[in-house]
């Protein structure tokens, strides 16, 4: 009788068991959150990507429109009167653009609209086209 009492006494856990298996599972559980959160952050800067992308082809779609004649000076992304900003999701996209004469070859216009952004880090986006003059 003192053996069967005996081990339904020492069934169980012991305390340093216990406190090794919920240190285990604390550090997989901060992996994945960890991961999630690189998840979220690389989903977010695709979006705002997604959204500079459609700002730049916006605007260049809008420059393709304008007669050569009605297009502004802007040989350079800071030339005065080339630039505005975008809002999106509280987020502010910095929008310059430039029109260089003659560019690729004689008697066409090389357009660049060019997008900055800044969230955890600076990004930037640059598309091109070109109009016959």
């Amino acid at each position: 009788m003192d053996k069967k009492r005996r081990l339904t006494a020492d069934t169980g856990f012991t305390l340093v068991e216990i406190l090794v298996a919920m240190t285990i599972f604390a550090v997989a559980v901060l992996g994945l959150a960890i991961g999630a959160t690189s998840v979220m952050r690389a989903n977010q800067t695709s979006y705002f990507n997604t959204v500079a992308t459609n700002l730049a082809q916006d605007k260049l779609e809008q420059l393709k429109a304008t007669a050569v004649s009605q297009l502004p000076n802007c040989p350079s992304y800071t030339s005065t009167g080339c630039s505005d900003t975008q809002t999106s999701l509280g987020l502010t996209f910095s929008r310059s653009w430039q029109i260089i004469a003659n560019s690729p070859v004689s008697g066409v216009n090389r357009l660049d609209v060019k997008i900055d952004w800044t969230d955890y880090i600076s990004h930037s986006v640059t598309i091109s086209s070109a109009v016959k003059q």
